[in-house]
């Protein structure tokens, strides 16, 4: 549990290095920080955001939370944090003239925000190009919605702080699933580092909807 890994820090300063995708990184993980200095003000963090596959050794990584799914390594314990469940959002300002619900063809009528993960032609049933802006981060097209400039599909984990502000709007779900979820993730290790195990439990604690649960091998 998060108080037992706590306990087990007797306030010693130590690093530790979470590599998570720079979407987690901004939208969950940043606002999130104070409360884990004030959980764990031993814990000095150091924060990679990648998307890349870590080599726990080689980049001396100690936590990633990575978008993947089962099987996995033996040598890895993993925990589902939550699932990918996508929803199509846009700033209230964008749809003030257009009103929920929103037909398919007036989500086609408005501009398109893309990412990386090119989600648009598989909800419009296509293979060919869309127009819209194009960002190589879902956190950017995000950024780009909460800025009236139009309408995003992502993870509703990573939306859900603006929709309950009222600073975006959830205009209807996508209506497919893409195979991948979120998993907090570590080399397995007879002797885990206290400091590794106080921060594994802080972030099922925060993010995985039972931190009860069991590693998931």
């Amino acid at each position: 549990t998060l108080n037992k890994a706590t306990a087990q820090l007797h306030g010693r300063a130590e690093t530790l290095t979470i590599s998570v995708t720079p979407t987690f990184a901004t939208k969950l993980l940043i606002p999130r920080l104070s409360g884990l200095q004030t959980a764990l003000p031993g814990v000095e963090l150091r924060t990679v955001a990648t998307v890349t596959v870590s080599d726990f050794d080689r980049e001396q990584v100690d936590i990633a939370v990575r978008q993947t799914r089962p099987p996995f390594p033996a040598s890895l314990e993993t925990h589902l944090l939550f699932r990918q469940e996508l929803v199509l959002v846009a700033s209230p300002h964008l749809l003030k003239d257009v009103g929920l619900p929103v037909t398919r063809a007036q989500i086609r009528s408005l501009p398109l925000l893309h990412d990386a993960d090119n989600h648009w032609p598989k909800f419009f049933g296509t293979g060919g190009k869309l127009p819209g802006a194009v960002f190589n981060q879902t956190s950017l097209a995000l950024d780009a919605a909460l800025a009236g400039q139009g309408i995003a599909i992502a993870c509703q984990a990573f939306v859900q702080a603006d929709l309950d502000a009222g600073r975006l709007i959830k205009v209807c779900p996508a209506g497919f699933e893409v195979g991948s979820d979120f998993y907090l993730v570590r080399k397995r290790s007879p002797h885990p580092r206290d400091t590794v195990d106080a921060v594994w439990a802080w972030c099922l604690a925060n993010y995985a909807p039972d931190e009860a649960g069991t590693a998931t091998d």
